[in-house]
């Protein structure tokens, strides 16, 4: 701009303000003068151009009466129709001029006189009318224009409020980019800037100032944050986020030397722009937007370490900007570079160094043993990185498991480890570490770390199955804690017999010993190896008052190193399940002793026909209980134990890694308790199973006590009868026998008065049983499994519970479950 269009603007700016305020005093239009100059040469209102006309319009209505806003909306759109340009900019300056105004009617400063005059058309009569002041912005000045701004640079009072120059502003506005109070600017106890309460600055330029001095509150919330997160000493992770965050800051640093450098070279050449507000809102666009990106990760971070700090920074990648996705993954670079290192240590060799707990794979240094691959090592939930799966973590996981397996507890250094630490060596130094937080399925790290899991795995099922034989002591598992050797099981059971049948309390653990291995020696098992016999041993449960040696028995299979791991955690577990089947096979022994016996006894009492009734019903009573037995030993053995072993089988030929193993066989196990009813859900059909072995037990006392009654009073009738045979036979030695015959009838009477209360309690005996299996069929048919329907149906295989209670003939509906 020229100077003859400066005066143009001059002279229109004055005429503006004569028709506005009338003829006035020259010091007041001076003033007025001065003011609008200053308005037109800053860069005040900028924002508010923004603004389309009628927002403006709206905005200038609203300070006018009634009448004037009518006025205004007409010469408004007039102003609209004419050929004017740039109608927002006008209506910014009368907006300002308007506010200035109300001001001005409210408070009366003393103006100093800044010896402004006006152009010659404006002249007044009043005083000379020296040149009129244009900033540099308008026109090129001169010395004495010059010197004229310097005056004006200086804080003054003009119409009533504190006019700051601007170049004071912008130079406080770069102090404040730096988080440092200036003249103007002050710092409140949130890191913020606000202007001093003690200058009034117009709207524009105050709106202007606050919108800039926010990248100085978010350089203060970037770097308090940072202070705090080293103060934390949360370790590399952290270490490394607040180095990434400052590298981020020194670039912004060098930013703010360049305004400032700008700044300086305009102060000190003459005829250069001064740096304005316009160029700080213009120039701090971009760096506005990554402070506000760095103080949300930083408040986002703030008490994170390892792993979560990690996914708290990796959270932002998901923005779809571009340039922000460049800048976190800058960051997360740097953050992520120490959970590189400890993740290729791992995998590679299995050495975990993580002082500070920031990895998501921990360990307990106490666990050693069997007890290693499953305490030992674990995934550290809250330091998982979002960026990688539950999946990926456990294989993670596995891989340097699996390589301190090998080393701690099998012993076994073999020669692929060092090559398959090599190929990582050469991975990390090809590789930079961005391909760990961006964990493609397909991608070179994933396929990596699979191949490691891979390699690891089946080297540590090969040592397992041909080193320590794992099968061959599954299968000595299933032989004699799960009664598959039925000969040796059947043929233990009647060797122990006489031992069992003492209290518990008076047995010893070494005698029943050597009785098991007489029992092996005996039977087809002694052909297992030397090894499996030598693990096979005898517990005794702590004994309770009246029980017997059957209550106390188990047998145990002692297993360590590497089989451990598999078979330990459930050792317990096979011991109850061996009391459960022992039981089962005891009451089945109990029973054909039974049946034996009555049939062996049935020839000597068939001259009694009182005995041969009770044996009758013996006879019956122990069919029915022997039917169920065999049944619940059919089902407990062959449909649970063995169909789950084929499936185990199966399993153990698909596994890839321990944990497969460990997996299959907790599964075996699992199915095995829930078919013998000893998981949580099927106690309640254990505890009525027991109570239906008891009248089994009661029977067998009642039988053992009847036969020796029974024989006793036959033996005494033989007796007499050989006697009277002898007295009949010796004529000369016949004595009276009427005293013997009392004795004989005396004791013939209570002999008939024993059975026949033997008899009251073998029937009541009988139906305490029957209301019991009754009950037990209720309760298998209504259970969801299917096999236990069956096995309800197979149990009452004659129908003859199912006559007596129509519960057992109804449908399985829901109802009727219930």
């Amino acid at each position: 701009m020229n100077i003859s269009e400066a005066e143009i603007i001059g002279d229109l700016v004055q005429k503006l303000i004569i028709s506005l305020c009338g003829e006035q005093k020259t010091e007041l239009i001076r003033k007025w003068m001065r003011f609008a100059l200053e308005v037109l040469a800053s860069s005040q209102g900028l924002e508010v151009l923004q603004e389309d006309e009628i927002t403006l319009a709206c905005h200038i209505k609203d300070k006018l009466s009634l009448n004037d806003a009518v006025q205004f909306d007409k010469l408004f759109h007039e102003l609209k129709d004419g050929p004017l340009r740039n109608r927002a900019q006008v209506l910014v300056f009368l907006m300002s001029m308007c506010e200035s105004t109300d001001r001005l009617k409210r408070k009366i400063f003393s103006i100093p006189d800044l010896k402004l005059g006006l152009s010659s058309s404006a002249a007044s009569s009043a005083a000379p009318t020296p040149d009129v002041h244009v900033p540099s912005q308008i026109v090129s000045m001169s010395n004495t224009e010059r010197s004229t701004r310097d005056l004006l640079a200086r804080p003054n009072k003009i119409l009533g409020e504190e006019y700051i120059s601007e170049d004071i502003l912008v130079q406080d506005i770069i102090y404040s980019f730096q988080g440092i109070e200036g003249k103007i600017l002050k710092l409140d106890s949130n890191y913020g800037f606000q202007i001093d309460p003690m200058l009034n600055i117009d709207r524009s330029r105050k709106q202007s100032t606050l919108r800039l001095s926010e990248l100085g509150y978010l350089h203060n919330i970037v770097q308090k944050g940072l202070e705090r997160i080293s103060a934390a000493s949360s370790g590399q992770v952290a270490d490394s986020f607040v180095a990434a965050m400052h590298s981020k800051l020194s670039e912004y640093y060098r930013f703010i030397a360049t305004i400032q450098e700008e700044v300086n070279r305009a102060d000190l050449q003459s005829g250069l722009y001064k740096v304005t507000l316009s160029h700080l809102h213009l120039w701090a666009y971009e760096p506005l937007e990554t402070l506000k990106w760095l103080a949300s990760i930083v408040r986002t971070c703030q008490g994170q370490k390892g792993g979560a700090l990690a996914s708290a920074v990796y959270e932002f990648s998901n923005y779809g900007d571009a340039d922000v996705k460049k800048l976190v993954k800058e960051i997360l670079e740097s953050v992520c570079d120490p959970l590189y290192s400890m993740l290729i240590k791992w995998i590679a060799n299995g050495e975990l160094d993580d002082p500070y707990r920031e990895f998501f794979i921990e360990t307990c240094a106490d666990i050693t043993g069997e007890r290693m691959w499953h305490e030992k090592y674990q995934v550290r939930s809250s330091m998982l990185p979002s960026f990688i799966t539950k999946t990926q973590a456990k294989k993670i996981l596995g891989t340097g498991k699996s390589i301190n397996f090998l080393r701690e507890v099998c012993k076994d250094i073999t020669p692929w480890q060092g090559k398959h630490t090599n190929v990582f060596k050469n991975f990390t130094e090809e590789y930079k570490v961005d391909v760990l937080f961006d964990m493609d399925p397909d991608g070179r790290l994933q396929n990596m770390m699979d191949a490691a899991y891979k390699a690891t795995s089946t080297r540590v099922v090969e040592v397992l199955t041909k080193q320590y034989h794992f099968m061959d002591h599954l299968h000595a598992i299933k032989g004699y804690l799960l009664l598959g050797q039925g000969h040796f099981i059947q043929h233990l059971m009647h060797l122990l017999e006489l031992e069992l049948d003492k209290p518990a309390s008076s047995l010893y653990p070494h005698n029943i010993s050597s009785i098991l291995e007489t029992g092996i020696r005996a039977t087809s098992a002694k052909i297992d190896d030397l090894d499996l016999h030598g693990r096979l041993d005898v517990r005794l449960l702590a004994p309770s008052e009246n029980e017997t040696g059957w209550d106390v028995f188990i047998l145990d299979y002692n297993v360590g190193g590497p089989i451990g791991t598999i078979l330990e955690p459930y050792r317990e577990v096979y011991q109850t399940i061996f009391f459960a089947l022992w039981r089962a096979k005891r009451m089945e022994s109990i029973l054909c002793a039974i049946w034996k016996r009555q049939i062996t006894s049935a020839k000597m009492f068939r001259k009694m026909p009182e005995v041969s009734t009770i044996q009758t019903h013996i006879h019956l009573i122990t069919s029915s209980m022997v039917h169920l037995v065999h049944q619940m030993q059919y089902f407990f053995l062959f449909e649970v134990i063995e169909c789950s072993w084929d499936a185990f089988a199966k399993q153990l030929v698909q596994a890839v890694s321990l944990d497969d193993i460990i997996a299959a066989h907790a599964y075996f196990i699992d199915t095995i308790r829930r078919g013998t009813f000893l998981d949580e859900k099927s106690q309640e059909l254990m505890d009525h199973l027991r109570s239906v072995y008891g009248p089994i037990l009661d029977l067998q006392n009642l039988e053992e006590t009847f036969l020796k009654t029974a024989t006793r009073e036959y033996k005494a009738r033989l007796n007499e009868s050989v006697s009277l045979d002898a007295a009949y036979s010796g004529a000369d030695r016949l004595q009276p026998i009427d005293e013997n015959d009392a004795e004989v009838t005396k004791r013939q009477a209570a002999f008939l008065k024993y059975l026949n209360t033997l008899f009251i309690q073998l029937r009541l005996l009988s139906r305490t049983y029957q209301d019991r299996v009754k009950k037990f069929l209720i309760m298998l048919a209504s259970a969801e499994d299917v096999s236990l329907q069956l096995l309800s149906v197979r149990l009452d295989f004659n129908e003859y519970y199912k006559s007596k209670d129509n519960r057992l003939v109804a449908p399985l509906t829901y109802l009727h479950r219930r």
